[in-house]
This record gives structure tokens, sequence and C-alpha cells, in this order.
């Protein structure tokens, strides 16, 4: 453990960092900006008891998104299982409260045609099936009233801080969505 340590401090004070009382301090002309910003994560489960209406579905899945540091963009995880209502039509993020369904602002998949000026998600695998990637101000399609304008990822990300946006999945039987999630600030796990 010691010579851990010694390796990890000998590893900050080559960055400008000086070590003292147990803790780091700035030593020069150091930029504290070298240390790269953590990601933001959110995440949900999903179920067929989240949808409006409710669908009753052995389908679950999870979604896990990680906002960039300066809000540019975000990595997500979706993955889902035990879908029943036949093949996955698409997977979305919407704004909206618990129990409102609210309009699309950003695809996630689709193996539908996407509506004109929205840029071309990748298709759904099938059921199980997880998809990951990122998305960017240039996904974002409007929902005017809603506040959201095209490509104003801020509006769009100020909804997930605020836990007023969800992920949901889309099946041929359940074209309005099968299994559904609120958005919450914190990893996986940690409110389970």
């Amino acid at each position: 453990m010691r010579q851990r340590n010694a390796r990890r401090n000998q590893r900050w004070r080559g960055a400008g960092f000086a070590f003292g009382a147990g803790r780091p301090r700035v030593r020069g002309s150091a930029i504290l900006s070298t240390v790269p910003a953590l990601a933001e994560p959110h995440h949900t489960k999903l179920a067929g008891f989240q949808e409006v209406p409710v669908v009753v579905t052995g389908g679950s899945g999870q979604f896990e998104m990680k906002i960039a540091p300066g809000d540019g963009s975000f990595d997500f995880v979706l993955s889902y299982e035990g879908i029943e209502g036949g093949a996955i039509q698409q997977a979305h993020v919407h704004v909206g409260q618990r129990n409102v369904n609210g309009g699309i602002v950003v695809f996630l998949c689709t193996n539908l045609t996407p509506p004109a000026g929205v840029p071309a998600p990748p298709p759904c695998p099938p059921s199980p099936g997880t998809l990951t990637g990122t998305r960017t101000t240039a996904d974002v399609q409007a929902q005017t009233t809603q506040g959201v304008s095209a490509g104003e990822l801020s509006a769009v990300l100020t909804a997930v801080r605020n836990g007023r946006a969800y992920a949901n999945v889309h099946s041929a039987a359940s074209p309005g969505g099968e299994i559904r999630g609120q958005i919450s600030r914190g990893h996986q796990g940690d409110d389970d």
C-alpha cells in the first residue's frame, strides 16, 4: 500500500502537485484542468408497468447514459430482454414526467424509417439485445411545444437532470412503447 501511494504521489509531483499533511496542494503553475473531468452518470430500469398506458409484459431493460463534460454529447448503453410484442421497432429518449407521454427528442435505434431531418440511427437489435452509442446535438429533434428546438441538447440534458426524461423501447404489438423507465441521476444500482 505504501509503495502504491508513493508511486501515485510521484506521478502527481511530476504534474506540479506537492504533498503535506496528507493532502495534495498545487505547487508552481500547475494547471488543474489537466486532470480529466468525469462523465455524469444517469440510468433507469425499463418495465411495462412504467408505460402510459401500462403494458403487461415480461419485457425488461436498462438504460445508462454518461453526459460528457461540457454537455456536448452523451454515451449510452441500452439493453433489453423478454420483449413479448414481436419485433423491436425503435427506442428513444423522450422529454416527459412520470405517467405522461412526451415527445421523442433522441432516437437511440430504429427498424422503421426515421422522420425527415433525423440522422439515421442504427438498427435495433432483436430481443435480447444491447446497443451502445454516442448522441450529440445533431441527434436532437425538435419538440417545440415542450421547449426543445432541433439540435438543443442542453434542453434535453436539463430535462434528464430534473427527472423529466425517459427512455423506452417500442415493439410491433406495442408501437407506443412496451417498456419504459424514467431517467435518474447516478449509476445503475445506486438506488437498488
